[in-house]
């Protein structure tokens, strides 16, 4: 574990005990990407436990350059393995050259608030979410789940579709992948090239034409 990292490793118990059972606080160290979760509390919420890996949020932040300078997000959507609504919030951990080492990631359960809200509108007018909405994540369990996931939101009739893709349409796919910084991950060219019934060697190609 990156030294960086541990030193969050008391908040996870800290916020945990303050914020109660339906808030999951989880920690992630970028070192392995496939088990990033170092540590967690409330995994129920999400389903996750150690050595789960990373979100696709955080496969966008290692991919691109837009957050580079933001120190945390905080109040985005996110979604539970059994689909409630979740209030999230990330802070990065950062090394001395400003690249992102860690995440702490604070993920509140609003389903039991939100039922409630027209009863007691007068009293939790102002703890509703306040979400950006350009930025959602999901949790996933395994590689396999994520690069599925990823395939769905590039082409969310890629199930129905797969054996009448064209080479084209399966590069294209391939590129959605890619900028979603599902090929960061270790594994997942291996999924991706299974779901689109093509060979390892033939999305690797694939991939070198894209990025030429």
């Amino acid at each position: 574990m990156h030294e960086l990292v541990a030193a969050y490793l008391p908040l996870v118990d800290f916020l945990a005990d303050c914020l109660g059972e339906n808030t999951e606080v989880v920690l992630h160290d970028l070192s392995d990407w496939r088990r990033s979760v170092v540590a967690i509390r409330n995994g129920h919420i999400s389903g996750r436990e150690i050595g789960s890996p990373v979100t696709d949020l955080a496969l966008k932040i290692l991919k691109t350059t837009a957050f580079d300078e933001r120190p945390h997000l905080a109040n985005y959507h996110g979604v539970a393995k059994n689909g409630n609504p979740l209030r999230s919030s990330t802070l990065f951990i950062r090394d001395k050259g400003g690249e992102p080492v860690g995440m702490l990631c604070i993920n509140s359960d609003c389903h039991s608030l939100l039922q409630a809200r027209d009863a007691l509108a007068a009293f939790i007018a102002g703890i509703g979410l306040h979400a950006d909405a350009s930025i959602t994540e999901s949790f996933h369990m395994s590689v396999e789940e994520l690069v599925r996931s990823n395939l769905r939101r590039v082409c969310p009739q890629i199930e129905l579709r797969i054996d009448t893709l064209s080479q084209k349409e399966k590069l294209e796919i391939v590129e959605g992948l890619d900028e979603l910084g599902t090929f960061l991950v270790k594994g997942a060219i291996v999924y991706a090239a299974e779901s689109l019934n093509v060979s390892v060697p033939t999305l690797y190609r694939y991939l070198n034409t894209i990025r030429k």
